[in-house]
């Protein structure tokens, strides 16, 4: 019975959430995507009324009310990652955290299996959509209402520095600020609206592991909001109630202990209303909450009753932190729900694993598949000319890792985000079960133990199909930085080794981020996907056999080798010497697969751009068509480069937008809006963002792949724009100064074409490479 109120509460939590999305996201001809809305999410608080609220109730605490709030009551107890004290004499509710880098973190072999096992925050980011996000964090949120926690610990938005970086699976915003910038909104407003607190993390530069608690990262301020901050602030714009400190040092300070960085900034710049939290024994003082921090996790140390009076800490300041974790409280509206009481012992048994949360996990790992290459139309997999299909490699048949910390699995990562799965569907299991369906015989090697042993049974089972599918992975795990960017068991040398057989080889990848792909020119087919959780076979299957159309993008840059990568280093100091030199903005990269790259099973043709000069909500809105022109239905994603042209620098992506599926000859009108801050770059000397009105925009479908290279010599005014009398768009035909121009003036024309020619030729120096226009 306990089992069946479950999941009915689970489904109600998953429908309210639903039905949550289509009330904010439902705009005029347009069903299917999330509304870029400023609004905060349905059913919290406003902050101004949480801090009226918070100052009159931090008022009514006792001193030991006051200090019990700034603490966590220890790691791990009764299952919960971190828990603080209820007040409830004035309704001030715990606070039953979380991780969440893969769904809700089981903390016992009891608990593995009621709970699912979602696609990373970085194999969602291959999605690019921020409707799949809502879905995925809405579904995650309704599992940790249904098992009592009303504090999620995520999402991780650090920016990724190092390809070897531990934890880069748990970030939502790959390599670039922009992708995370859009796709963090959409996660903390799923999540909040849900009733279940967001905790931005790791605030800030936690780049990598190695040294994390040591290394000091030493970062120019231009570098800072360019790259770094940009997923935060987009965060907290959506409303985050929470921010957790990380372990590293940032120019000189422990970044949990920072006031330039936990007051100045976050607070003072970033606009930052909620509550800081410490990283898990992340703080090295008692000054820290005079520095901004609100709230020691996981037990009192430094902010011990004892320790405090030792410091002389005032009773102002343990005010205003008790006063700042109660404002998100209220904003969250937790008093007005507050859910089971510690331990919630029937809650943390409840199976929370529904069929249809399994579905949509399956269905978004699908999503999150990225096609790197399709040679010969292999893929899709149809009856007839294959009969027979081989699987090899040891991580077709890998189950998870059955652990609480340590190392991860082809399908979620290790340390405080993974989320063990007793039931994952292999690949080979998930081939398997479609190929039956669809009339194709799988064989499969013998097992053996050796890696020698292992090859010969491989190229043996080889020897009997018509394709091969080789699946090969690599883990990476909290605490500690890939060794190496090769995969795990030997299948870098069992791809070779099989492709030079001479058939069809279908290659699989289960990573954590980029991987060496040494023998990619020798197979058909390769696809990715970064740690898909407990439904990676079933994703695998639905996009193989063309039941899915694969629609994922990079991102992140699939290096050709290692040169230009930056490594993670011991040094106690890591300067940030590149700035914003990393992935496809560094010159020195060679990319196997660029940044944002991804083919489908069809091809797409990009219309010519148009300036959309009414109706344009943003300081500038591009309009064009997208085509399908191949034989099949399919997705495309399109993308915006921007050159600043009057200032060095690398171009930056400035926009995307994601088609609805399209059928074959089918055209989809998509809108590029570029805000005045997309069209700006940051000034270390005011310390505020440059408008700039020589702009060179790339539009195409990765980050090399350019379809039109277009020069806005306009100057950009977000109160001013361009008003076409009779039409809501028009080729674009501006001067150099950005006034309209007559097309029959012939000469201008001229002018305008060599205007164009010349900032072509400076952006290509720039970025040194060839543009396509």
């Amino acid at each position: 019975m306990r089992r069946l109120l479950g999941a009915a509460a689970l489904a109600a939590l998953t429908a309210s959430a639903v039905l949550r999305l289509f009330r904010r996201s439902l705009g005029a001809g347009d069903a299917r995507r999330l509304r870029a809305a400023g609004d905060e999410p349905d059913g919290l608080l406003s902050w101004e009324a949480a801090r009226r609220k918070a100052t009159e109730i931090e008022a009514q605490l006792t001193e030991d009310e006051r200090l019990s709030l700034l603490v966590g009551r220890g790691f791990n107890r009764s299952g919960w990652v971190g828990l603080t004290s209820a007040v409830p004499r004035l309704g001030i509710p715990a606070l039953r955290m979380q991780d969440a880098s893969s769904g809700f973190r089981p903390l016992g072999p009891g608990e593995y299996g009621t709970v699912t096992s979602w696609p990373s925050l970085l194999a969602m980011a291959s999605t690019w959509d921020e409707v799949a996000v809502w879905r995925m964090a809405s579904a995650v949120a309704a599992e940790f209402r249904a098992k009592g926690a009303n504090v999620l610990l995520g999402p991780g938005l650090n920016v990724h520095r190092t390809p070897w970086g531990g934890r880069n699976w748990e970030y939502l915003s790959g390599e670039d600020p922009y992708l995370g910038s859009r796709l963090a909104p959409a996660y903390i407003r799923a999540i909040q609206s849900a009733g279940v607190m967001a905790t931005i993390k790791h605030f800030a530069f936690n780049q990598q592991e190695t040294e994390r608690r040591r290394s000091n990262a030493v970062v120019a301020e231009k570098t800072a909001w360019e790259l770094y901050f940009p997923p935060f602030e987009a965060a907290i714009g959506a409303g985050a109630g929470a921010v957790m400190c990380s372990y590293n040092r940032f120019n000189g300070s422990q970044a949990c202990g920072s006031k330039a960085l936990l007051t100045d900034i976050l607070r003072g710049r970033l606009g930052f209303a909620g509550f800081v939290m410490s990283d898990w024994e992340a703080l090295m003082s008692t000054d820290a909450l005079e520095a901004g921090v609100d709230m020691e996790q996981s037990a009192p140390k430094y902010f011990a009753k004892r320790e405090l009076a030792k410091a002389n800490i005032s009773a102002a300041v343990v005010s205003q932190a008790a006063w700042r974790i109660l404002t998100s409280i209220y904003h969250l509206r937790l008093d007005e729900q507050q859910g089971c009481e510690f331990p919630c012992e029937a809650e943390r048994a409840t199976n929370v694993r529904t069929q249809a949360h399994l579905q949509l996990a399956g269905e978004l790992a699908a999503e999150a598949v990225v096609l790197l290459k399709n040679s010969n139309d292999t893929l899709p997999l149809l009856h007839g000319p294959i009969r027979t299909l081989a699987v090899v490699g040891v991580a077709a048949e890998a189950g998870d890792t059955m652990n609480q910390w340590g190392p991860g699995s082809p399908y979620s990562g290790g340390g405080s985000g993974h989320v063990a799965s007793p039931d994952v569907v292999t690949p080979l299991a998930g081939i398997q079960r479609r190929a039956a369906i669809a009339g194709i015989r799988v064989v499969t090697p013998s097992r053996e133990s050796s890696r020698a042993g292992r090859l010969a049974a491989a190229l043996e089972a080889a020897s009997h199909a018509d394709v091969v599918i080789v699946v090969g992975a690599a883990t990476a795990s909290e605490d500690r930085d890939r060794p190496d960017l090769s995969l795990a068991d030997g299948a870098d040398e069992l791809i070779a080794a099989v492709a030079a057989e001479g058939k069809p080889v279908v290659v699989l990848l289960q990573v954590p981020g980029p991987v060496l792909t040494p023998w990619r020119d020798e197979v058909a087919a390769l696809a990715v996907l970064f740690l898909g959780g407990e439904r990676t076979g079933s994703a695998w299957a639905s996009v193989l056999f063309g039941d899915t159309a694969p629609s994922g993008k990079l991102p992140v840059t699939m290096p050709a080798n290692m040169s230009g990568l930056i490594r993670p280093q011991g040094a106690e100091n890591l300067t940030y010497s590149e700035g914003l030199a990393t992935s496809y903005r560094s010159s020195a990269i060679a990319a196997a697969f660029p940044f944002g790259h991804g083919v489908s099973y069809t091809r797409f043709e990009f219309g010519a751009p148009r300036l959309l000069m009414a109706g344009c909500p943003a300081a500038i809105c591009v309009r064009l068509g997208i085509t399908n022109i191949g034989d099949r239905a399919g997705r495309e994603v399109v993308q915006a480069y921007i050159t600043f042209l009057k200032v060095p620098g690398p171009r930056t992506m400035r926009g995307f937008t994601k088609t609805s599926l399209l059928q074959p000859g089918e055209t989809e009108e998509v809108t590029l809006k570029f805000s005045q801050r997309d069209l700006s770059i940051y000034n270390e000397t005011t310390g505020g963002w440059d408008e700039h009105d020589r702009l060179l925009v790339q539009i195409g479908a990765s980050s090399d792949d350019v379809q039109h290279t277009l020069f806005l010599p306009m100057r950009v005014d977000a109160s001013t724009r361009y008003q076409a009398p009779s039409s809501t768009a028009q080729p674009f035909a501006y001067d150099t100064r950005g006034e309209p121009m007559p097309h029959s003036d012939a000469a201008r024309g001229w002018r305008m074409l060599w205007e164009h020619a010349w900032a072509v030729a400076v952006a290509a120096v720039l970025s040194q490479q060839v543009i396509s226009t």
